[in-house]
């Protein structure tokens, strides 16, 4: 559980989470290689 506050104000929901899961494993993610996919609502920020 997220104690700080995130860049968006809360927490991403498991269908959030599930739905960028489904996409990485879709063929609409064949493009991606060796990506990171950060689904923290901002609580990490990537620089």
């Amino acid at each position: 559980m997220l104690t700080e506050p995130t860049l968006l104000g809360r927490a991403a929901t498991l269908a959030e989470v599930g739905d960028v899961a489904a996409f990485v494993a879709s063929d609409q993610a064949r493009t991606m290689t060796s990506a990171t996919v950060n689904v923290s609502c901002g609580a990490l920020v990537d620089c």
